[in-house]
């Protein structure tokens, strides 16, 4: 049975593409910039090489500033 590809959009019978060699079972994401599936496992997309940002990258400043709210909080609240 052939189908696409979902990284280089190519026809292919097996779970490795026989033109870009990534198994097409794979963990994929979708690029921003571009809209094609890229996968997850590589930094950058492999497209239009754009490098993919984190996941944490947001969530990581927001808990450390919750961290430093709670630890004033609980100074305010034992001087009272």
């Amino acid at each position: 049975m052939r189908r696409p590809c979902p990284f280089c959009e190519q026809e292919t019978t097996s779970t490795e593409c026989e033109h870009c060699g990534r198994n097409v079972t794979a963990r994929r994401r979708k690029c921003k910039k571009c809209d094609k599936m890229s996968p997850h496992a590589e930094e950058i997309c492999c497209h239009c090489r754009t490098a993919f940002g984190s996941e944490l990258a947001w969530k990581i400043p927001l808990i450390i500033a919750m961290f430093v709210a709670a630890f004033i909080l609980t100074i305010i609240v034992n001087i009272v």
